[in-house]
């Protein structure tokens, strides 16, 4: 009886440990891929010529930069990046830290930005 005992004992710990696993993966995913995460109005400066731009990403992914809508699609959204695909085949890249995006790669101009959150005045 007692090896009965300490096989069932053994296999509810297993079921325990591994159940627990999976169950975090799962909670780990929800929360890292959520399109409101990217969601804000950034800043970024072209080095090339110092102007100011201004890009946005609603909450449902929609993308614009200088207040023009661009035509893209969602490759990938993960915790460490956001990826579309303009309607020439070409990547912009949203790279995050843990607490926010930091920086996108634009494909056609082959070019890295660094993006800085837009504060916005809290109406009253």
């Amino acid at each position: 009886m007692k090896g009965r005992d300490f096989a069932l004992f053994g296999l509810s710990l297993l079921a325990g440990v591994t159940g627990g696993f999976s169950l975090r993966k799962k909670k780990q995913a929800q929360t890292s891929q959520s399109p409101l995460f990217y969601a804000g109005t950034w800043q970024f400066v072209d080095p090339n010529n110092q102007r100011h731009h201004r890009l946005e990403i609603s909450p449902n992914l929609d993308v614009h930069i200088d207040g023009r809508s661009l035509e893209v699609s969602v490759q990938e959204l993960n915790d460490q990046q956001l990826t579309f695909q303009d309607k020439f085949g070409y990547h912009l890249v949203i790279h995050a830290n843990e607490q926010r995006p930091i920086s996108f790669f634009d494909e056609a101009d082959d070019c890295t930005y660094t993006m800085h959150a837009i504060d916005h005045p809290k109406k009253a």
